[in-house]
C-alpha cells in the first residue's frame, strides 16, 4: 500500500522566511514528491498533528487543501493499487497531477531527429525502422511507457519470430533499438526505472559465423581474366585491396582519394570510428593502386591527378559532395552493385561461400594471424576500440586450426601405407 505524507520543506525557506509545504508519495520504499504552492512559516507547523497549527495564519484555509490533496492522493493510489500491483510513486503522482503518461513513439522519433548529427545515417534509419516496425505491430501512432511491460514485450517477440519470420538477430537487433530508447527515457527522468520491462529480460543473440576466404580462394580471384574497363573488374580490385590491405571497410575505400596515398601508406581517418591511422601497402594493394594510378592519368590526359580525386572511381557524387545524406545513399548503392558482383566473382572463380564486400575484412584479419601478425597489431590496423573486438578472429583461427589436426583421425588406405 502506497503511504501520503505531507510536511514543510525546512531547507527551502524564501526571501519571505516561510517555508513550501510538499506532499511525499511513497511506494516499493521509493518517493516522489509533489509542491502543494503552499508556504508557511517554519513555527507554524505542528509535527505531532501534520497540520498547520490553529491561530496561524490562513491555518483553517490550508488545513482543509492539505486534507483535501492528502485525501485525493489515498484515493488515487487506492484506485491504480487495485488494477495493478506494479504500480509505483511515479504513477500516482502522474495521475494526481493530471499529467498524461509519457509517449513511446513521440519520445523514440524525438531521439531520433537527435542523433541525426551524432551518428551515422544508417543507424539513425535503423531506429527508424524498428519505431516503424513497432507501430505496425501495434496498430496505433501511441504507444504509452505504461504499457510497455514483460508481456508487451513478449508479444511482440512472438510477433518478430513467427508472423514476420525475422530471424533471431533481427529480433534481438529490434529489442536492442527498443531497449535503448527506454533506458534514455528513465535517464531522463520520464519514467522511473523500475518500470523498464527490460530489468526482467534478458536479450541473447544468436553467435553468427565470420565468413572469410583463404588465401588459395583470394588467389583464384585474383587470376580470373576480366575486362579491365567492366564494373566487375572494379569490384574484384577493390575487394582484393581490402583483403590484402587490412580489411579496409567500403565506405572508406570507395571515399579514399589519392591525397590519402603516400606512395607507400594510405593515411586516412577511419569513418566509422574517427581514428586516424595509416596502413603500409603490400605488393599486391601497389599493384592495384598503379592501375588505377594509370586509369586516372588516361582520364586527364597525363596530367597531374587530382589529388581530391577518388581512388576507386565507383560513387556517383562529386568529390566536393558533402551533404551526408547523398553520401551515404551513394555509398550504399555503390555497395548493393560490389556485392552482387561478388557473389558472381566467387562462382566464377569456383568459390562454395556466398560472399559479400565484409568477408574482405575477416579474410584480412584471419590471414594476418595465419602469418603470425600480433593480436594488438592486427586491432590497430583494424581500428577496433579494444583487443577483446580482434579476439573473435583468433578463435576462428583456432577452429580453423582444430579442423586441420582431423585428418590425423581419417583412415589411410593400404596403398597410402606401404613403404
Amino acid at each position: 500500500m502506497a503511504s501520503v505524507k505531507v510536511f514543510p520543506r525546512i531547507d527551502k525557506v524564501n526571501k519571505s522566511g516561510e517555508v513550501p509545504i510538499y506532499l511525499r508519495l511513497t511506494k516499493h520504499r521509493k518517493s516522489k514528491y509533489i509542491a502543494l504552492d503552499v508556504y508557511i512559516l517554519p513555527g507554524d507547523w505542528n509535527t505531532r498533528t501534520g497540520k498547520v497549527k490553529p491561530g496561524s495564519k490562513n491555518a483553517s484555509h490550508i488545513n482543509s487543501y492539505i486534507a483535501t490533496k492528502e485525501a485525493e492522493a489515498e484515493a488515487i493510489a487506492l484506485e491504480l493499487e487495485t488494477k495493478s500491483k506494479h504500480i509505483t510513486a511515479s504513477d500516482i503522482k502522474f495521475k494526481l497531477m493530471g499529467k498524461a503518461p509519457a509517449d513511446f513513439f513521440a519520445f523514440g522519433e524525438k531521439k531520433c531527429k537527435a542523433m541525426y548529427e551524432e551518428v551515422s545515417i544508417g543507424t539513425t534509419r535503423r531506429y527508424k525502422g524498428i519505431l516503424k516496425k513497432l507501430k505496425l505491430f501495434c496498430g496505433r501512432e501511441r504507444l504509452y511507457f505504461d504499457e510497455l511491460n514483460v508481456a508487451f514485450i513478449r508479444e511482440y517477440q512472438r510477433y518478430m519470430s513467427e508472423d514476420l519470420q525475422n530471424n533471431p538477430n533481427t529480433i534481438h537487433s529490434n529489442l536492442k533499438g527498443i531497449r535503448k530508447i527506454i533506458n534514455e527515457a528513465v535517464a531522463e527522468e520520464l519514467i522511473p526505472a523500475e518500470k523498464n520491462p527490460f530489468n526482467k529480460i534478458k536479450l541473447k543473440g544468436q553467435k553468427t559465423s565470420r565468413l572469410f576466404l583463404v588465401d588459395n580462394e583470394i588467389e583464384r580471384m585474383i587470376n580470373l581474366h576480366l575486362d579491365e574497363n567492366t564494373l566487375m573488374n572494379h569490384h574484384r580490385n577493390i575487394y582484393v585491396f581490402s583483403a590484402f590491405t587490412g580489411g579496409i571497410r567500403v565506405s572508406d575505400l570507395l571515399l579514399m582519394r589519392w591525397r590519402h596515398f603516400d606512395g607507400k601508406h594510405l593515411c586516412f581517418q577511419i569513418k566509422k570510428t574517427k581514428d586516424d591511422i595509416s596502413i603500409k601497402l603490400p605488393d599486391t594493394s601497389l599493384e592495384i593502386l598503379l592501375f588505377y594510378k594509370k586509369l586516372a592519368q588516361k582520364k586527364h590526359g597525363n596530367f597531374k591527378i587530382d589529388p581530391e580525386s577518388f581512388i576507386f572511381p565507383l560513387l556517383h557524387i562529386s568529390v566536393t559532395e558533402t551533404d551526408r545524406v547523398k553520401i551515404y545513399n551513394a555509398i550504399s548503392s555503390a555497395n548493393a552493385y560490389i556485392n552482387k558482383d561478388l557473389r558472381k566473382l566467387a562462382k566464377l572463380a569456383g568459390i562454395d561461400k556466398k560472399i559479400s564486400f565484409h568477408s574482405a575484412r575477416h579474410s584480412w584479419a584471419v590471414r594476418a594471424l595465419q602469418r603470425g601478425m600480433r593480436i594488438e597489431y592486427v586491432s590497430k590496423i583494424m581500428g577496433h576500440a579494444s583487443v577483446r573486438q580482434t579476439e573473435v578472429y583468433a578463435k576462428i583461427l583456432n577452429e580453423e586450426l582444430d579442423k586441420a589436426m582431423d585428418v590425423f583421425n581419417k583412415k589411410q588406405s593400404s596403398n597410402d601405407t606401404a613403404l
